[in-house]
């Protein structure tokens, strides 16, 4: 190390989490997958049947299977993580329930979302209320989440707008593709 100088610098200082990092992955699976899902949803049986109470009865059950499934599998995830962790001798903070409890909780608001037009609205308007609904909430979840990571909050916004906007579009395909009557 002749003719060369070595500088030691001091290690970054690290600032806290932004405040919600640490449910950013249980709110991020519950919300933003029931959100686009239960959106997929009405929107395909809403252009397939044309009627507001088959539209109303499928989106609450797939938004609540949904929020169901998505607890038990961030339960059983996070439990497993946590075996793992600990079969390592590695420590692991996060709580199962919790997780689960969180997941579980997005997930359902989520799913009330695109669904609440329809108890308001004539079927034509709920669509394209419900549609631009969801698709501004994916973007806030999406810019939130951006923030949270330090990343562009606006490209966050866009990615969660891309991914829920090609699930709607695909799902209003097949109602128009299997529509069981001449409505919508």
């Amino acid at each position: 190390m002749a003719g060369k100088t070595h500088i030691a610098t001091a290690p970054a200082a690290t600032s806290p989490p932004p405040r919600g990092a640490g449910s950013l992955r249980e709110i991020i699976m519950g919300a933003q997958d029931n959100l686009t899902n239960v959106l997929a949803v009405v929107l395909g049986v809403a252009i397939g049947s044309g009627d507001v109470s088959t539209v109303a009865l499928a989106g609450m059950a797939a938004g609540v299977a949904e929020a169901i499934s998505m607890g038990g599998v961030l339960y059983t995830a996070t439990r497993a993580e946590r075996d793992l962790a600990r079969s390592n001798g590695a420590p692991f903070s996060k709580r199962p329930a919790r997780a689960a409890l969180t997941t579980f909780v997005a997930a359902f608001v989520a799913a009330l979302i695109p669904l609440a037009p329809f108890a308001f609205l004539a079927i034509r308007w709920a669509m394209a209320t419900a549609a631009g609904l969801s698709l501004a909430a994916l973007f806030a979840i999406g810019a939130w989440t951006g923030g949270i990571t330090r990343e562009a909050w606006w490209r966050g916004g866009v990615r969660f707008v891309a991914i829920g906007g090609v699930a709607a579009l695909a799902s209003a395909l097949v109602g128009v593709v299997l529509k069981t009557n001449g409505a919508v």
